[in-house]
C-alpha cells in the first residue's frame, strides 16, 4: 500500500498597525523578498495558535486574531491561512523560534522582522505576490466581506515583479 504524504499546513499573520504592515525581510542563499510572518502548523495545535505561536517566534508582538482573510490550497497537499491580526504589542525582534537557529547556523539566511508602509507593497516583493495584491485590494473597503479561498497550481504563483 502506498503511503500518502501527510497535508502541510502554514498559518500566517497579516498584522496591520495604523499604515504600517508586519513583514519578515528576508535573505535566503542570495535571494532577497518579503514574506508575512508564519510557518508550519504543529501537532495538536489549531491554525490560530500556530498563528499566535509563528508571530512570537518571528517577531515577538503580541496580537489578537480578527478574522481569516485568505485560504490557499495548493495542488502539492499544502495549504496556507492568512489571518487579519490586530496588533497590541512589542517591537518588532526575532524570538528564539528556527530561524533564529538558522541564522546563527548558517550566513545564507536572514531573518528580520520589520514594519513596513503599505503604501509601499505594490513595488514590493513579497511573496505570495497574490496574497499582496488581494491585501492592498481590500485595504480599500478595510477588509468588508472578505474571505477568500484560492485553488492554486503552485507551478502559477508569481515568482517576480515583472
Amino acid at each position: 500500500m502506498e503511503k500518502t504524504k501527510s497535508k502541510r499546513i502554514r498559518a500566517a499573520a497579516i498584522i496591520v498597525n495604523k499604515n504600517n504592515i508586519l513583514l519578515i525581510h528576508r535573505i535566503s542563499h542570495g535571494k532577497e523578498y518579503y514574506v508575512f510572518p508564519g510557518g508550519g502548523v504543529e501537532n495538536g495545535e489549531t491554525i490560530e495558535q500556530a498563528v499566535l505561536r509563528e508571530v512570537q517566534e518571528e517577531a515577538s508582538l503580541e496580537v489578537k486574531i480578527e478574522k481569516l482573510l485568505y485560504h490557499q490550497i495548493y495542488d502539492d497537499n499544502t495549504e496556507q491561512f492568512f489571518y487579519l491580526c490586530h496588533y497590541i504589542s512589542g517591537e518588532p525582534k526575532l524570538g528564539d523560534g528556527n530561524e533564529a537557529r538558522n541564522m546563527k547556523e548558517s550566513n545564507a539566511n536572514f531573518y528580520d522582522p520589520i514594519w513596513y508602509e503599505i503604501e509601499g507593497l505594490p513595488q514590493l516583493l513579497l511573496y505570495p505576490l497574490e496574497i499582496r495584491d488581494s491585501f492592498i485590494e481590500d485595504t480599500k473597503t478595510n477588509f468588508k466581506n472578505v474571505q477568500k479561498e484560492d485553488k492554486i497550481k503552485v507551478s502559477d504563483l508569481r515568482q517576480s515583479l515583472q
